[in-house]
């Protein structure tokens, strides 16, 4: 064999040792579902305050005068706005198959939602959790679970510092799916926290 046979010969294992060992760490990246949990800030400023914007009557004038022109001129004529919507956020939150115990791989998403429930910028503010499902199996099967697993997050935030008179929980089965084009999506499989006032 010559010498230039053996160095491309040596040349292609090496390329296809490195591109097996490529292959080999891609199959063991974290499944989709192990995503980040999100942090107690980002729950508190999504669930802090309602979408609204400010109606016509509750901005103060800061240019010169205008105080005195308050007097003189007629106020203008109430404009229509569309009520606020609720503050929520969807938390996608792991249970064990066909069952309401939350699965070890949520504990992070679960202590930072109960942490930022309990932290005094949500003090004021009532919430109730709502659990939903995909679109598999029957809507009063489906209704059931959902039930059971809202009713599973409520236990778990009380039980880590939310006071009970701040929650109640609903379930909605397969009714409100988030993605309707695939019923079957894991991002169906959720449980959301929407806030309900003071």
């Amino acid at each position: 064999m010559s010498m230039k046979t053996i160095l491309h010969g040596a040349l292609m294992v090496a390329l296809f040792a490195s591109g097996g060992t490529v292959l080999a760490q891609d199959a063991q990246k974290a499944p989709p579902q192990a995503q980040e949990a999100p942090s107690v800030d980002s729950i508190i400023g999504t669930l802090k305050t309602d979408n609204a914007g400010q109606s016509a009557g509750q901005t103060r004038a800061l240019r010169p005068g205008a105080a005195s022109m308050a007097t003189t001129a007629p106020a203008p004529a109430p404009v229509a706005t569309k009520p606020a919507k609720a503050a929520s956020i969807n938390m996608q939150i792991n249970f064990e198959f066909n069952s309401d115990r939350i699965s070890g791989s949520s504990e992070n998403t679960m202590a930072n939602l109960a942490a930022a429930l309990a932290s005094p910028q949500l003090q004021d503010r009532k919430f109730t959790v709502i659990g939903h499902t995909d679109g598999k199996g029957t809507a009063e099967y489906n209704k059931a679970l959902s039930d059971r697993r809202a009713n599973s997050v409520r236990r778990y935030l009380v039980d880590h510092g939310v006071a009970a008179a701040r929650l109640r929980s609903v379930g909605k089965g397969k009714s409100e799916l988030l993605n309707k084009n695939d019923p079957f999506a894991a991002e169906n499989r959720r449980v959301e926290i929407l806030a309900t006032g003071g």
